[in-house]
C-alpha cells in the first residue's frame, strides 16, 4: 500500500526520510507550480534548489500518511492548473478562429453553455460573493472569484424589468 503510494506521487516525490523523529518528504515540483502548507503540514525550501522542498507534519507525533495525503493534493490541484491553462489556450484559440470568421451581429449571439453545471441561484450567489466589484455605471456587483457575475434584473426608468434570455 506504502508502495503504490509512493508509486503513484513519482517523480515529484523523491525520497522519504527522517529527522530526529521527524517524517521527512523530499518533493522536487514542476517550475512555477505551487506549494502551500496545511493547518497540520508545513515545508520548507532548499537553499540550493529553488523547486526542491521538505514536506513534513508540524507535530511530530503526525503520521507519514497525512504528509503524503497533503503532497497527493498540492500535486493534484498543481496538475489541474497546468490542465486548465492548456484549456484555456485551445479555447483562446477556438474563440480567435471565430471572431476572425463571423460577423460581429453572430458575435452578439455567442453563448457559453457548460453540462452538469448548474446556474448559480441568488442564495448561491449570495453565500459566494467574497468581494464586491464596481460597474462601470458604479453600481457593486458581485463577483466570484473576482469574475463579476452578469446582471439579473435590468433597470429602464426606475422600473425593474426581468432580463430575457
Amino acid at each position: 500500500m506504502v508502495q503504490e503510494k509512493l508509486n503513484s506521487l513519482r517523480p515529484y516525490v523523491t525520497g522519504i526520510r527522517f529527522v530526529k523523529n521527524l517524517s521527512v518528504v523530499d518533493v522536487i515540483m514542476k517550475e512555477g507550480w505551487n506549494i502551500f502548507e496545511s493547518d497540520t503540514v508545513s515545508y520548507k525550501p532548499s537553499n540550493t534548489n529553488p523547486n526542491y522542498f521538505m514536506v513534513f507534519p508540524k507535530n511530530p507525533e503526525d503520521s507519514m500518511d497525512m504528509v503524503l495525503t497533503h503532497v497527493e493534493h498540492i500535486i493534484n490541484v498543481n496538475i489541474e492548473k497546468e490542465n486548465k491553462l492548456v484549456l484555456l489556450k485551445a479555447k483562446i484559440e477556438e474563440l480567435k478562429q471565430l471572431f476572425t470568421n463571423k460577423s460581429l451581429n453572430e458575435l452578439e449571439k455567442l453563448k457559453f453553455i457548460f453540462q452538469d453545471l448548474t446556474e448559480p441561484t441568488l442564495e448561491d450567489i449570495s453565500k459566494n460573493v467574497t468581494n464586491k466589484g464596481r460597474h462601470v455605471d458604479g453600481s457593486l456587483q458581485p463577483t466570484i472569484n473576482k469574475v463579476e457575475l452578469p446582471p439579473k434584473e435590468k433597470s429602464l426608468n426606475g422600473k425593474i424589468e426581468k432580463e430575457e434570455n
